[in-house]
């Protein structure tokens, strides 16, 4: 049995206060000391760690097979009992973790009731609901594998007796933009049991990268080969859940459903800058970017959603102050209104952030050799910058898709906009107009403080008009709590379907028209922090 010792220790060496209780550490991107709490879920024995076990490749393969069984949501929360229960992975990962991830079967009742009834008007999904759904997913990923040795696992005897209803995944420090230090963290049942078969399973392939395989109250952990006792040295010192930043931010965000993320974006984005994304370099991260992100995914009877908090940000994002966000004018678009984006406060929001937007515009260009780029686009327009660009934004703008048979002829859009000078404002649009080729285009209309703009005169007199889309029941169910929203953007499914539901047939068809609708709304709730959300609708 191999045990690692090349891996870095962590540089965080408990203090004792002056006046006793818990020692005190400080994890990556921290600005203050964190306090270690004991860990919010201690539920069972707890299991002495064992030395870690030198695996192959196919370890990770292993943990990758576990996390599909884990994200057999559809079915397994109806089977499992009404009361999630156990440690958590955040017990069990370092207090030095500054990226996480977790998936959990076992949430609590209200979420998994709620999970059955929304999965269950999905088709493809809802056929999931009856058996063991693990079980069901095992199959899927052997029937899937060109591994024979694999095939030869079977699950009621070889993977049901240990595997557990969670697992977790981190990211630590030591790692590499191309070679980040990842921790997986698999809830098991037979401690024993599931590092035997994990071993044997390993075993299946010989060579390739190489992980430690450490067992750590409840669960195995998988790191890479020679993180091992790094690891567990760390776990020593603070798990997660101890660490008082990430325990504040799950209690703000709340419920955590059955998938949850929490990312400290200022270490993660010095250690994995100039990453390769989608084949592109990504640029490096500002020295003093500080914050963080957390979110859940949620079920409701009647939708599932995305729901999230940001936290503690720096630098630009810190000036950002709260607006007076208001749904009000796009829930009085007309009632066939297919998809719609608004902005409540722009003008506020474009004035908070403009010099931070005029700096990084300013450095683009010198890079291109131009000396001062929004006075050229000053001079060339006749536009006074950033102001225009506040009055046309106004303290409501609102773009608007009207459902439509498409065609060869010009889309119906629209826009309306409640600003402090609607006649300023339609010279702005005018003149962009005129400088981008397409006079004539736009109808405009001006009405007090409201401006009115659209692809064919029908569609400006119906936003004049209005109608009652905050009435309907897809609208209510994708933002009806977000009424105070900054941002919010609306789209029909039922009625956008037309377009797609013709390129889809059988299952996925049958899962297409289950939808309903979709919600994105964001809202800046204090100096440096924001709440957002992704919410889809189901029939």
């Amino acid at each position: 049995m191999n045990q690692p010792t090349d891996g870095p220790v962590p540089e965080n060496n408990p203090s004792q206060p002056a006046h006793g209780g818990p020692p005190s550490y400080t994890f990556p991107g921290a600005t203050e000391p964190v306090g270690l709490t004991d860990p919010s879920s201690s539920e069972g024995d707890a299991v002495p760690a064992s030395p870690p076990r030198r695996r192959t490749s196919r370890a990770l393969l292993v943990g990758g097979v576990a996390t599909v069984l884990v994200l057999g949501v559809g079915g397994a929360v109806a089977i499992q009992q009404l009361s999630g229960s156990g440690p958590r992975p955040s017990d069990v990962l370092p207090g030095d973790t500054f990226g996480y991830v977790q998936v959990d079967i076992d949430p609590s009742a209200g979420q998994k009731l709620a999970a059955v009834r929304f999965l269950g008007k999905i088709p493809e999904i809802k056929d999931l609901e009856s058996g063991d759904t693990r079980k069901k997913l095992w199959d899927l990923a052997v029937a899937n594998s060109d591994d024979d040795c694999v095939k030869d696992f079977d699950f009621a005897r070889d993977i049901d007796p240990w595997l557990g209803d969670r697992v977790g995944l981190g990211l630590r420090p030591g790692g590499t933009a191309d070679d980040p230090n990842v921790v997986a963290a698999l809830q098991v049942k037979d401690q024993d049991q599931a590092m035997s078969t994990l071993g044997r399973l390993a075993d299946c392939s010989e060579g390739g990268d190489q992980v430690d395989l450490l067992a750590k109250d409840g669960y195995v952990l998988l790191t890479r080969h020679g993180q091992g006792d790094a690891t567990l040295a760390a776990i020593d010192m603070g798990t997660l859940s101890q660490n008082a930043t990430f325990s504040g931010d799950m209690a703000a965000l709340g419920e955590q459903g059955v998938a949850t993320t929490w990312w400290n974006v200022g270490p993660i984005a010095k250690e994995l800058s100039s990453a390769l994304l989608f084949g592109v370099r990504a640029p490096d991260a500002p020295q003093d970017l500080q914050g963080r992100v957390a979110a859940a995914l949620r079920f409701d009877p009647g939708y599932a959603e995305i729901a999230g908090i940001a936290r503690g940000f720096s630098g630009a994002a810190q000036s950002i102050q709260p607006v007076d966000g208001d749904l009000s004018e796009l829930a009085a678009l007309p009632d066939d209104t297919l998809a719609a984006v608004h902005v409540s406060g722009g003008e506020q929001l474009l004035d908070q952030a403009w010099p931070q937007l005029e700096k990084q515009l300013n450095d683009v260009a010198s890079s291109s050799g131009m000396d001062d780029p929004l006075g050229e686009i000053e001079d060339e327009l006749g536009l006074a910058l950033p102001d225009d660009l506040k009055v046309l934004l106004g303290s409501s703008f609102t773009l608007a898709l009207p459902d439509q048979e498409f065609g060869s002829d010009v889309p119906a859009i629209g826009a309306k906009v409640v600003t402090s000078d609607a006649q300023r404002a339609e010279e702005v649009v005018s003149t962009v107009e005129d400088a981008s080729g397409a006079a004539g285009i736009l109808t405009k209309s001006v009405d007090g403080d409201q401006l009115y703009v659209a692809t064919t005169p029908d569609y400006v007199d119906r936003l004049k008009s209005g109608g009652n889309l905050g009435d309907t029941d897809g609208f209510k169910a994708a933002l009806g709590d977000a009424a105070d929203a900054d941002y919010a953007v609306y789209v029909n499914l039922d009625r956008l379907e037309k377009l797609y539901l013709e390129e889809a047939d059988g299952e996925a068809r049958a899962a297409l028209e289950a939808m309903r609708a979709i919600g994105i709304s964001s809202t800046v709730t204090g100096q440096g922090e924001a709440a957002f959300a992704f919410r889809i609708v189901a029939n």
